[in-house]
């Protein structure tokens, strides 16, 4: 029987990070663009307590961007990971992007994570 599911989302999340694999880059805090996807068990009432409450998403983010992370796909990696972390997280999905990555233009990646049923 499939499971239903709801899509919680937060876009355009803007955090400072640690990041970087160059010389310049270490100890120096860069803007970080996040735009995460959940699939989540949907709540059975309304109420936050049966809910996945995106706000954590700000949170773990922020204490991943905390500590010195050279890749951008490590760091969604680990996201996603986190993420996954929720026992209401089936899925996630993180897109990263890295404004001062290139001269002229951002780079980033994009990674997905799912639990095994």
């Amino acid at each position: 029987m499939a499971q239903n599911t709801t899509k919680v989302f937060v876009n355009d999340l803007e955090i400072e990070a640690l990041i970087g694999i160059l010389e310049h880059e270490q100890a120096k805090r860069q803007p970080l663009f996040l735009d995460i996807e959940l699939d989540v068990i949907p709540p059975v009432a309304d109420d936050i307590a049966q809910a996945f409450d995106y706000r954590a998403v700000g949170v773990i983010a922020q204490d991943l961007a905390s500590g010195q992370i050279g890749l951008v796909e490590v760091f969604a990696h680990r996201l996603a990971s986190h993420l996954l972390d929720s026992p209401l997280v089936t899925a996630a999905k993180v897109r990263l992007r890295k404004p001062m990555a290139l001269d002229n233009g951002m780079a980033g990646c994009e990674v997905v994570l799912a639990k095994d049923d």
